[in-house]
Parts: structure tokens; sequence; C-alpha cells
């Protein structure tokens, strides 16, 4: 340990590992670098909110047999909105690392030697080599400000100060990150595991030393106050159950003002159930769509959330319910793109592509959610099983997230959930009244087989024996559900981390 006084306020200043090279003061909040010429002041930082979700300055743990200590957290504000954590830590009392998490995935990594490319030529999906350690997928490009920190840093974290950095994904969980900075100093490869909450083995020392935990709190909706609970301390938006107003929970402000729901979500907000030995819970409900030659087709998605395991979407298309989950992009093999991928050595047949929009959410979302946002969506087809991307992009901001998801029986989904044989009041449960088209009239599956079965009706009425038995199709639309479009028309999107980059790194 090094031990000195704080150049602004006189309180004790002690670096545990000789790796870190700055300090926030926990008397007044200012960032203290050393170097040879002693100690200097960077200035003050906002105070950091350490909630029950996540980690804290002086937490320990144990990751694949290595003990560890949280000795700094720092704090990255999104230029769309919204912020990430980023934990320092060392393990077995002398190695240095990071423990990130982003959208509810958590990752460890560490320096290494490796060359990292000139950031001009980086492109979301290309490949990246980094030498002994494997060929990586880059997942996103993009950058952050430094917002605020606590403990001790690796390097001199001067407030405001820009970081431009690129994720990337590799084979066998493993996970990259090529930290750019402010384009001053060398590039830092930092290469490791992505990993759930459950397998770091933490014990919330910090917390209890600290005194800083703030629990989740529940909230007020700012347009009708109604009480919002809230699930997921990662949650940057809520949509409220009672006005469906659409609101920032950094900010407290409405983004959108959208009506009541249509009707009940098949899965109702704070639902719990058990799939694959995890007690999950519905945090939230969107209603989406796309337009494929002028007809428009929807379907629902569900957020589940476990602190312990991230999350997870149970898509509704049509009556068909999928589980899905992130699926790193270093185990997607791209090389029979646009018409197929591998997945651990299947191969997965081109679906569909389209433009995914939001229409409808209610409840909270680990992204800046917003109505009318889209993301290009590509669906790959495996029997059951299918494999799906999604890229975003905004501003500075570039991202791709690929999920892979399967088939799950409704009623075991119902059974799990406790809502057995529930239906919506058009008949497919979750969906909205069907969006479907049909030259451009504007009337929906629903109101043309009505019009059909009146028409039919009459018709038997008026008709001899003879022809009462040419009493016709419906049109093939169903009624609140997505109509079938020559082998995949809908198509069924999963959300694992869907425009995540909108204000959740």
């Amino acid at each position: 340990m090094a031990e000195a006084k704080c150049p602004s306020c006189g309180a004790p200043i002690v670096f545990k590992i000789g790796a870190s090279m700055s300090q926030v003061c926990a008397s007044c909040k200012s960032v203290v670098v050393r170097s040879d010429r002693g100690l200097e002041n960077l200035g003050r930082v906002a105070d950091v909110v350490t909630t029950d979700r996540g980690l804290a300055v002086h937490d320990r743990g144990n990751f694949r047999g290595r003990n560890f200590e949280v000795l700094g957290k720092l704090t990255l504000a999104h230029p769309a909105g919204g912020s990430w954590d980023e934990y320092y830590v060392s393990f077995d009392s002398r190695d240095p690392g990071w423990i990130e998490e982003a959208q509810g995935r958590w990752s460890v990594i560490s320096v290494v030697q490796a060359t990292a490319p000139d950031p001009s030529q980086l492109q979301v999906q290309s490949q990246v080599p980094l030498g002994t350690f494997g060929v990586f997928v880059v997942t996103e490009i993009g950058q952050g400000t430094f917002h605020s920190a606590d403990g001790e840093l690796p390097f001199a974290a001067r407030p405001g100060s820009l970081r431009k950095f690129a994720d990337l994904s590799g084979a066998n969980g493993m996970t990259a990150q090529i930290d750019y900075g402010d384009g001053t100093h060398p590039p830092i490869v930092n290469v490791g595991y992505e990993v759930e909450l459950a397998e770091l083995n933490v014990q919330r020392v910090g917390f209890g030393a600290r005194g800083q935990v703030v629990k989740s709190k529940d909230t007020k909706c700012p347009s009708c106050g109604g009480p919002l609970p809230l699930a997921s301390g990662q949650s940057e938006r809520i949509a409220c159950k009672y006005c469906g107003a659409l609101s920032d929970l950094e900010t407290n402000q409405v983004i959108s003002q959208q009506g009541k729901a249509r009707q009940e979500p098949w899965l109702p907000l704070g639902a719990k159930g058990v799939l694959e030995n995890v007690e999950w819970m519905c945090i939230g409900y969107m209603h989406r769509s796309t337009q494929i030659e002028g007809e428009s087709f929807s379907w629902s998605e569900y957020l589940l959330y476990s602190e312990q395991h991230g999350y997870r979407w149970l898509v509704l298309d049509e009556g068909v319910v999928r589980f899905g989950s992130n699926l790193p992009a270093g185990q997607v093999d791209i090389r029979g793109l646009p018409n197929a991928v591998m997945v651990r050595g299947a191969t997965y047949r081109k679906r569909n592509s389209n433009t995914a929009r939001v229409d409808y959410v209610l409840g909270e979302f680990y992204w800046k959610v917003a109505i009318n946002e889209t993301v290009s969506a590509d669906d790959f087809e495996n029997g059951r099983y299918m494999v799906s991307s999604e890229r975003a992009q905004t501003g500075t901001q570039n991202e791709l997230n690929w999920t892979f998801s399967q088939t799950v029986p409704r009623d075991v989904v119902e059974a799990a959930f406790g809502i057995r044989g529930r239906t919506g009041a058009f008949g497919d449960p979750g969906q909205a009244p069907a969006a479907n088209r049909v030259g451009g009239t504007g009337l929906n599956g629903l109101v043309i087989a009505i019009i059909v079965i009146f028409i039919m009706l009459v018709f038997i009425g008026a008709c001899s024996s003879a022809c009462s038995g040419g009493s016709g199709s419906s049109g093939g639309y169903s009624s609140g559900g997505t109509t079938t479009y020559s082998g995949g028309g809908g198509g069924v999107r999963i959300g694992g981390g869907s425009s995540g980059g909108f204000g959740g790194k």
C-alpha cells in the first residue's frame, strides 16, 4: 500500500496496488493522480450512487478460483443519455483487472499484450485478430464521457474527458475491449470472459462498510402520478401501466404520451415464473411491427429479468412462443451471409430481413427505448431454433446484437407464470388489434373477416344448396396476429440486446 494526503482537503489517500494511478478522495470527491512529481488534483466528480443491483468499492468475490476485491468504480455517460459502470479490481491482491456491466450482461477482463487496429479501420461485424487470444468480432463502436468515480483507478481519470472504445466478441464465451481513450495515448487491449453475476460469488462487504447502498426505489409516473415499481437497477425508461406515458428514469421527464394499452398483455407485468430452473419476472412489454411489400406485420415481446442471470425475452407471434437470450457475436460464423449463418456447427437459413419498429411499450427497459425507434433485423432458422441479429446506429454509436431463441410450448409458459388459458380480446394473447392492411385500405384482418362472414351468410341464405358449398376462405388473415407471408412474413425477432446502445452501452 502507498499512503498520502489529498492535496485538496488533506484527507488520507491510500493506493492498494502499484498499478493504480488515481484515487477519488472519499472526503472531497476530488480525483487525485500520483506521479513522480507528487499528487495532483484533477477536479471534482459527481457523487456515485450505488444500488443493490451492482457492485461497490471494497466488495469481494471469487471468479474461477481467484479471489478479487473491487478497488474502484468508473461511471461513463452515454452520448444518447444514460450511463454504464466499470469496476476496477485486483485479483489475489496483486493483479489488476476490470469487471464490467452493460444491459444486464457482465464481463471479466484484464489488460493483455496485443496489437490494436486503427479505430478508423473498424466496422461493426468486422473481424479483428488479437494475437494468441484469437480472432474477435466487433459488436459495438462508441464513446463515453467520464462522469463520476469512486476508489482508485489505473489511469488519470480527468472529469469530463472523452473515452472512445470498441467492444468485441470471441469464441468460447471470450470478450474483448479496445480502449482508445481520448486519442492522446496508445490504445489498451483487454481480453476476458462474458459471465453472469452469479458466477462472481460476490460478498457485498462494500455496501456494509461504506453504507452506500441505495435500494432500487419505486417511482411515480410524471404524467399521472401512478406508482411504478422498479425491478431492475439498470432500467433507463419506464412506461406507465395506468396512462401509457413513457418517461426517462434519469430525468423523470415524459418522453412520449401513449394511450392506454389496447388490451391487457398476455404476460402481466410483475408475473413470475420458472424457466430453465431460473425464476424470471416479466418487467416489460413491447409491441412491434414491420412493413413488407405494403403490408404490416406485428408481434409482441416480453422482457424477463433475474438479478443473478440478467435479461431474457419471450416473443409471441401468431400464438408461437420463443424464449430468447443474448448470443455472443463471436459464436456466429457469418461466412454464409446473406443466405445463412452457422452456430455451434449447425446451419441456420435466412428466414427474413426487415426493419423492426417499436409501436407500444409498457413497463421498464434497460435502454432508452423510444416509440417508433427502428433497427435492421435478420432472422435465420433451423427447425425450432432461431438466430437473430439487430443492428442499430445513432450518432457516434454503432452496435450489433445477436440472440438465440427456441420455441417453447405456450401451455408450458402459461403454467410457469400462472396464466394458463389467458387469452386476449382478439384471440391471440398479447397481440394488439391486427395491423395487416390490404391494398392500402387500412382495414385490419378482423374487420375483413367479419365482412367476409357477413357476405357469406347473406350469400348462403340467398343461394340454393348447390352453391352453399362455396363458402370461400376468409383471406388467410388471423385476427389479432400476423399474416403468414411467403415463408416468414412477420419476422419473429428476439430482442436480447435491442437498441441497447441507446443509453446503456
